[in-house]
């Protein structure tokens, strides 16, 4: 985990300076091509009802996905602190995504990082396996895709 917070600072660092000024060479471009093209992005905060409902359905059955490729990635609005939650998106590669839902909260959205496509929107509707389904389906296509 320590390891992983270690590349995630060393990316940002390297990544998204290059990123603001438009000078992405060709290894940039292949780390970002090198992560999952699934990405589900959790829009959360404490005080918000659904994401009570909500957040403990996914949690169980994304312990089933940790070795599926795809990416979870996790906004979570309740300190306020929406520079760094910024930041976080522009080091998914999706921050056309978060620009759009920022502030919002009480659902997981699962969406493509190359073709910027929103898949699904995973509610209080969903309950367990419904989620696993939509975890199913979606990585089914861009595996497909990819392949």
């Amino acid at each position: 985990m320590r390891f992983s917070l270690i590349i995630v600072a060393l990316l940002t660092a390297f990544l998204a300076p290059n990123f603001f000024r438009g000078n992405w060479d060709s290894a940039q471009a292949e780390a970002v091509e090198e992560r999952p093209r699934l990405v589900a992005a959790l829009f959360r905060s404490s005080w918000c009802g659904a994401c009570r409902i909500i957040e403990p359905r996914i949690e169980d059955v994304r312990e089933d996905y940790e070795d599926a490729a795809m990416e979870f990635v996790r906004f979570d609005f309740t300190l306020g602190r929406r520079d760094s939650l910024r930041e976080t998106a522009l080091e998914a590669g999706i921050a056309e995504l978060y620009d759009q839902l920022e502030g919002r909260t009480g659902f997981l959205v699962l969406m493509d990082r190359e073709t910027g496509q929103v898949f699904e929107i995973i509610t209080t509707n969903y309950n367990r396996e419904n989620i696993a389904a939509a975890f199913d389906r979606w990585l089914a296509v861009t595996t497909f895709e990819e392949a």
